[in-house]
């Protein structure tokens, strides 16, 4: 009966017009957060306000919802049971894990998600850290009042700074972990005086999380990726312990599998963001330098990255799939014993013969 009613009331969600008393019953859930505590997990439901014009109401227009059982199952059933409404799953927007699920039971939650029929194939995953997942669903405010929302626009937009975010949706992360010679990333949130925050990015090893990334590695992450950005900032310090800024807004990255060695190559575009060095810009030679000097910055930078990635025997960035489609070995981490060469062709923008940076 209760399927039937979803069918039935579907058209009418979509079509934007319903009827009230119908919605009114359900309980439109637009966020899950999953945490893991004495060996019991705890699911909590951010739930979308249905309540007419002129009733009263909470400050916000969402409330929650949360309730603890053995196992996956057991908690979303709960959290049903505690509630005088039917949970309606089709707009959800993001399921927040805390990074002991993410560790240790991740398996345990995308079975429950791949295996149920309420979710929509376009929800995302993310990692609560140093937080509860059901503080960070619950952390909304006046001006912000729906949690789950507020972050998915947060990945969305993203690619607007340097704290990139990796967001794709939870299939497609889970494809890439059932994948041999591919692990999955995930976003990282925080909340930081009462606010969500973006901050890194989780790198998984098959189900299990094995590292965070801070803002500066995940975009480094992202730029090899060559996920969608727009901003990945590099910066040179100078003899006078000042700094200039670059930040690269469009490039192209290729990794290869060679005999004995992994190879990076690509071209990069950069524009000199500030200055504080003192370099003449309306010389040309200026930016031969800077274009040296910022592309050995660029590939430490990637290095360090990779470094880690190898020490956590992570296929985040796919290298092990890359290394079979070649040699067809199924030795995937082989690449983790190899040296990584480069090859990056790195072109500043030379605006600044016509205008100085301004400081």
């Amino acid at each position: 009966m209760k399927k039937l009613l979803f069918i039935l009331i579907l058209p009418f969600i979509l079509g934007g017009c319903y009827d009230y008393n119908e919605l009114n019953d359900l309980a439109l859930i637009s966020g899950i957060g999953i945490d893991y505590e004495d060996d019991m997990y705890n699911v909590t439901f951010e739930i979308l306000s249905t309540k007419k014009s002129g009733e009263q109401s909470g400050a916000t227009s969402t409330y929650t919802v949360n309730a603890k059982g053995k196992t996956v199952t057991e908690a979303f059933m709960n959290n049903g049971n505690n509630m005088d409404k039917v949970p309606y799953y089709d707009h959800v927007e993001i399921v927040i894990i805390s990074d002991e699920v993410a560790k240790k039971h991740l398996e345990d939650v995308a079975e429950y998600i791949i295996r149920s029929s309420k979710f929509r194939n376009e929800v995302y995953l993310a990692i609560a850290k140093d937080k509860k997942a059901e503080d960070v669903i619950k952390t909304n405010s006046k001006e912000k009042p729906v949690a789950s929302t507020f972050m998915v626009d947060l990945l969305e937009h993203s690619d607007n700074s340097s704290s990139a975010g990796y967001y794709i949706p939870f299939t497609k992360f889970l494809d890439k972990v059932l994948t041999k010679g591919e692990d999955g990333l995930a976003p990282v949130f925080t909340t930081k005086d009462k606010e969500i925050v973006l901050e890194g990015l989780a790198v998984f090893k098959d189900f299990h999380l094995v590292h965070i990334f801070d803002d500066q590695e995940s975009s480094i992450v992202n730029l090899i990726n060559n996920f969608k950005h727009n901003t990945v900032l590099f910066t040179k310090t100078c003899d006078n312990k000042k700094e200039t800024v670059l930040s690269i807004y469009a490039s192209k990255i290729n990794i290869k599998a060679l005999d004995n060695k992994i190879k990076i190559e690509g071209t990069l575009n950069g524009r000199i963001n500030s200055d504080a060095c003192g370099y003449n810009f309306r010389d040309t030679e200026t930016y031969r330098i800077l274009e040296k000097d910022f592309t050995k910055i660029i590939q430490e930078e990637m290095n360090k990255t990779i470094n880690t990635l190898k020490m956590v025997e992570s296929n985040a960035l796919s290298i092990g799939k890359i290394y079979y489609n070649k040699y067809r070995q199924e030795k995937y981490l082989l690449w983790t014993k190899q040296d990584f060469v480069y090859d990056l062709d790195l072109k500043i923008n030379k605006k600044g013969l016509i205008f100085q940076v301004i400081q």
